[in-house]
């Protein structure tokens, strides 16, 4: 039984707030007291359109599942409400900073940076790049971010759980740190999870990988590619967490695993609870994240402890 309520945005107003970013339609508006970021479906290009019959994405309702996937599995996100606007699905992500915080996003937090190392090509880091050791060796040595607690550990965090979500695009702009007065810093609420759930595709794609198991392996985590890079290559995500070439990485996977396994039924439960999703689409985002739990993140914790 759906249980889910999609909230009414219609009549409201955009306030003073502007937001930046470049995935996709959003405004800020005011909803029951709180400012929110609406952000909506956007259109898909021709060339995103082969083989697939959607003209918008579903961003919206992946942004919704993806954050409460991080908040199910107890880390901080920011907070979303599913809902409609003008005939389409749009959701709310509440704005979390506080009067007089800003947020430093890591693309502007990394171009500030004069390094005393090379990306894992043995070039010269540009400041802008995704190169993983590029990244790792930034978080270690930016002055910027030498008194930030935990920022390791939460970006570890970040790169298993969005390999749960199959999320390619956590980018250098869509995580970073909240500066407040006095100079306190905080990491910002996890936020930017639209990517995750294949958001672009169409259910007929969707379940022509359902009916193959071969295909569900595939795309579920065979094929998989991620934002980051090394020697100049996307990398698989769950190759690097079975290499166990990083220590943070596996302790992450030590942390994370075991919280999984008991969330995803409540994950699922979530997902049969929107209405706006169709059958095949439920079955698609809980098999894709079961056949990652089952066939790569299972397996791995149990080798490793």
């Amino acid at each position: 039984m759906i249980s889910l309520e999609i909230a009414d945005f219609n009549g409201y107003g955009q306030n003073q707030r502007m937001y930046g970013g470049t995935a996709g339609r959003k405004m800020g508006i005011s909803y029951k007291g709180k400012d929110y970021i609406l952000k909506f479906p956007g259109n898909l290009r021709e060339q995103e359109m082969k083989n697939i019959r959607l003209t918008y994405s579903n961003s919206p309702v992946c942004e919704y599942i993806g954050s409460q996937v991080y908040q199910l599995l107890g880390f901080s996100v920011h907070e979303t409400i599913l809902g409609e606007r003008k005939g389409k699905t749009v959701v709310a992500c509440g704005d979390f900073l506080k009067d007089g915080e800003i947020l430093y996003e890591f693309d502007k937090i990394k171009v500030t940076f004069e390094p005393r190392f090379l990306d894992s090509n043995g070039n010269e880091t540009n400041g802008v790049g995704v190169d993983l050791y590029e990244i790792l060796m930034t978080i270690q040595e930016h002055p910027f971010l030498e008194d930030v607690y935990g920022i390791q550990e939460h970006f570890w965090n970040m790169f298993v759980v969005d390999a749960l979500l199959g999320n390619p695009d956590r980018n250098n702009s869509n995580w970073g740190i909240i500066l407040g007065r006095g100079g306190v810093k905080r990491i910002a609420p996890v936020y930017d999870n639209g990517n995750c759930l294949n958001c672009k595709w169409d259910e007929e794609k969707m379940l022509e990988v359902l009916l193959d198991e071969k295909k569900l392996e595939t795309e579920s985590y065979k094929g998989r590619r991620c934002i980051f890079e090394q020697k100049g290559k996307k990398i698989n995500p769950y190759h690097v967490m079975q290499s166990m070439v990083y220590p943070e990485c596996t302790e992450a996977v030590k942390r994370i695993v075991p919280v999984i396994g008991e969330a995803l039924p409540g994950i699922c439960g979530l997902i049969w609870d929107i209405p706006v999703l169709s059958d095949v689409q439920r079955k698609f985002y809980c098999a894709v994240m079961q056949c990652r739990y089952d066939k790569v993140f299972l397996p791995l914790y149990q080798s490793i402890t």
